[in-house]
């Protein structure tokens, strides 16, 4: 079986499904649906797809929630919910009872939020702990040492380095490494989710010239706690 580990889904309904900001240059550009996402996995043989709810959404899962409640033999979702926000281990338990959601996605210097390991955040990630779900961490290299506290602190919990701290571009080095990657092999709960390549290749795809960052990155956790993730459609111009 082969399941894409990181897909966003959206509308061009703003009406239906608005922006978060309506200003905000990070916005649908064309289609994103959960239809075209199905016809492009049977396309290419996947199998099955967990979908995230793209930030330009703020905190609502509207979208998401209407295409999941439709799709389930093939769909499965991981929330978006504010780490700071006192109801938040609340919104999510009624996530995952109500509508399954399998896991959780935690941001930071991305979407312009706080230190992952601020102590006002700690509720939410003991929820997802006692729900047993993993925890998708969409942070820069510059973030990881607090990250790397969190790993130490639920040791029990799955938890994914997104996009492997973006490797390279103006989130991360000039000149790309895997280092910050490869020492949070050493926890037997981190998993690398290669989902990278396009971003620091100066080639077309395949993108040859990172191969040398996926194979250091396998070798260091080993292929069975290394997620693939396809490029999913565009959102905008800027990569989230």
């Amino acid at each position: 079986m082969i399941i894409d580990a990181h897909t966003h889904i959206f509308s061009s309904d703003m009406a239906r499904y608005p922006l978060a900001d309506p200003a905000s240059t990070y916005r649908p550009v064309t289609d994103g649906s959960g239809a075209l996402l199905k016809a492009q996995m049977d396309e290419a043989g996947v199998d099955r797809a967990v979908t995230i709810p793209p930030s330009f959404y703020g905190w609502d899962p509207s979208y998401v929630l209407d295409v999941l409640a439709e799709n389930r033999s093939w769909l499965a979702a991981a929330a978006l919910v504010d780490p700071w926000n006192p109801d938040g281990p609340q919104q999510l338990e009624r996530l995952v009872r109500d509508h399954g959601f399998c896991g959780l996605r935690i941001q930071g210097t991305i979407s312009r939020l706080g230190a992952f390991d601020d102590p006002d955040t700690t509720p939410l990630w003991r929820k997802a702990a006692d729900l047993g779900l993993p925890i998708d961490i969409n942070a820069t290299f510059a973030e990881y040492p607090q990250v790397e506290k969190r790993v130490r602190e639920f040791p029990q919990t799955p938890i994914l380095l997104d996009h492997c701290g973006y490797i390279s571009s103006a989130l991360a080095p000039a000149v790309p490494t895997v280092e910050p990657v490869l020492h949070m092999a050493q926890y037997p709960n981190v998993y690398a989710k290669l989902s990278f390549a396009s971003i620091p290749s100066q080639l077309p795809y395949p993108f040859e010239d990172t191969f040398w960052m996926h194979r250091a990155i396998i070798d260091a956790f080993g292929a069975s706690v290394v997620c693939m993730a396809a490029i999913s459609p565009p959102c905008s111009t800027t990569p989230r």
